[in-house]
């Protein structure tokens, strides 16, 4: 049985919520051996993608199926690109305002920026590849993203039931970017370095669309036998994915050690990740349930502001030289929650409501448009049965006439 969709919103948001603790374990000095804020950073790529290509995907197949007219296609992409913008781009211009205003010594200490010249407010805001501070990298790499990810959508829907066949050069391409290309100096990182992460989450979206839409219309049911197959395969890819992040575990157990890292990368775990989501969106289990906590959940919905706003927090210097372990532990995860929570309700809900009035509106304006196309479609058939009845009659009168004469 398929997993219901409130089930499935719970479980990503958790997930969500574990991969902003990872960034914020990173960056407040923990654990810095292991790269837990690259783990968080590809997981944030992979769950943006893999949501993204869902929604959309389920969108597009039923804008196919009426079939929709190029004006509702098109409010329906201004829908899906209004949401995207709203949902991050006003918290990180406040943020990029608020340093711009701030004296040089608060630039350097929170966003590292090197010299009062670095810092250009108009280059930051448009996403300048010398102007991506500190953490604001992740996002033009993520809007970049969703220009790509609606054509790649509507190419493999444009494949129908062959989509299967381009994912197989597909995943050995990213297969190979993840062990080859070496992802390090993130600040100035073109998507393409990144592309491989986001296709991972887009392609496992495709999987799951394309196999919920099997299942229920062949019926199928998972036996025993399916769902043991299924957790093993899952006990794999947990069992990879943790040795991966941890750079250890069954590496070291099995006798295949990894090779110390000599500096900071992003380690190769989006193919595992995205997997792992195809399999609890089917076939739910215990590891789903525990994402499906209301702490990870919340911190899940306020993550993007704790991933800009957390700096503030764990820079700031009584709690930087803290020297006993509780107490900053404490000190760091209580106000960068309080932080982020008000955060998130004084500017990013409002901007969701915002997008969401938008939204109404754009399926308002899709919806008569497509109206009005069915309408003239409807007259342009009535005219033409009209004009058949009229030439059908005249016909008649013209062989009524011949044969009185």
């Amino acid at each position: 049985m398929l997993s219901s969709p409130v089930a499935k919103i719970l479980f990503l948001d958790g997930v969500r919520g574990a991969a902003v603790v990872f960034v914020v374990t990173q960056h407040s000095g923990y654990m810095h051996d292991i790269y837990m804020g690259a783990v968080g950073v590809d997981a944030f790529f992979v769950l943006s993608s893999f949501l993204l290509t869902m929604i959309f995907m389920k969108k597009s197949i039923k804008l196919i199926a009426e079939p929709a007219s190029y004006r509702k296609w098109g409010w329906t992409l201004a829908d899906y690109f209004s949401k995207r913008f709203f949902r991050v781009y006003p918290l990180f211009a406040l943020v990029a305002i608020t340093l711009w205003l701030l004296p040089f010594e608060y630039k350097k200490r929170y966003y590292l920026v090197k010299q009062p010249e670095d810092f250009n407010l108009f280059q930051t805001l448009t996403f300048h590849p010398e102007h991506r501070h500190y953490l604001m990298w992740t996002l033009p790499l993520e809007i970049s993203h969703y220009f790509i990810l609606p054509a790649f959508v509507l190419v493999v829907l444009k494949m129908r039931r062959f989509w299967w066949v381009s994912f197989i050069p597909l995943y050995v391409w990213v297969i190979h970017e993840g062990l080859y290309t070496t992802r390090n100096n993130y600040y100035r990182q073109p998507l393409s370095k990144h592309l491989s992460t986001f296709l991972a989450g887009s392609m496992a979206a495709v999987i799951f669309v394309e196999l919920e839409a099997w299942i229920k219309s062949t019926g199928f049911k998972f036996g025993t036998l399916h769902v043991i197959g299924l957790r093993v395969v899952e006990a794999v890819l947990i069992a990879a994915y943790l040795s991966v992040v941890f750079r250890g575990l069954f590496f070291n157990w099995l006798g295949l050690p990894l090779q110390p890292a000599k500096h900071y990368i992003m380690p190769f775990t989006s193919v595992k990740l995205s997997l792992l989501f195809v399999i609890e969106m089917i076939q739910p289990s215990t590891v789903s349930s525990i994402f499906e906590w209301i702490v990870l959940r919340f911190l899940g919905k306020i993550s993007f502001s704790v991933y800009l706003l957390h700096v503030f927090v764990i820079f700031t210097p009584p709690i930087k030289e803290e020297t006993n372990y509780y107490d900053k532990t404490f000190e760091v995860f209580g106000l960068v929650f309080l932080l982020a929570t008000v955060s998130y309700y004084l500017v990013e809900y409002p901007s969701q409501l915002l997008a969401q009035r938008l939204s109404r509106t754009f399926n308002r304006l899709a919806s008569y448009s497509h109206e009005k196309v069915s309408e003239n479609a409807n007259s342009s058939t009535s005219l033409s049965q009209l004009n058949e009845g009229n030439e059908t009659e005249s016909e008649s009168s013209s062989t009524k006439s011949s044969v009185e004469e």
